[in-house]
């Protein structure tokens, strides 16, 4: 059974294999880590433009005095999300209430009443009656988790980033093994010849 098995025959199907499997990955990382390292370079490429300000909207301003109003706000816009009042109280060089769980913001604008709802993908922008002003991708946040996990969310842990990287590893390593195994034998091969070659 094991007769014509070679160890460097399964070495070169793995590492080509692995190859396969992984390029996608691969290509991935090295795009992602491009905007990680230039992040301008995803703004020449897609720039949804200046954000709004709220004091443009003053005609609709609905001022918030206090946290508690502005937990309400948070509450009628998200309300399957437990918030916290965070101590930061500046956004955009304004007076506001920021509202955190640990993966969404809300920032509320004292004065008018605007709000910014920071999702992990998603950013949105709130009129103080609840219509939508504005919406943006988070592309900086889909890219970085692409970088990180190899997919966009959390719910799967990085199992998929853990396997990639594994199998970066064989991959290199069954290519150090493939590389060097025939220039050896080769070496073996020639000491052989002349140490024949001595004894006749």
């Amino acid at each position: 059974m094991f007769q014509n098995f070679s160890v460097e025959r399964a070495l070169r199907k793995v590492h080509a294999w692995l190859g396969v499997l992984i390029l996608p990955w691969v290509i991935m990382a090295g795009l992602t880590g491009i905007y990680m390292s230039h992040p301008s370079f995803l703004k020449m490429l897609y720039d949804p433009g200046a954000e709004p300000e709220p004091a443009a909207f003053l005609a609709v301003a609905k001022p918030v005095d206090n946290a508690l109003e502005a937990y309400f706000i948070a509450q009628s816009l998200a309300p399957a999300i437990k918030y916290g009042l965070d101590s930061d109280t500046r956004y955009h060089g304004r007076d506001v209430f920021n509202m955190i769980d640990g993966r969404n913001d809300l920032t509320i604008d004292r004065e008018t009443g605007f709000v910014w709802y920071r999702q992990p993908y998603m950013k949105t922008f709130y009129a103080p009656d609840g219509r939508v002003v504005r919406r943006d991708i988070r592309w900086g946040s889909i890219l970085s988790s692409l970088h990180e996990r190899g997919w966009v969310g959390r719910g799967l842990g990085r199992w998929l980033a853990d396997i990639t990287a594994v199998s970066l590893v064989v991959f290199g390593a069954s290519g150090i093994v493939l590389f060097f195994a025939p220039r050896l034998r080769r070496r073996k091969n020639r000491r052989q010849r002349l140490a024949v070659q001595r004894t006749v």
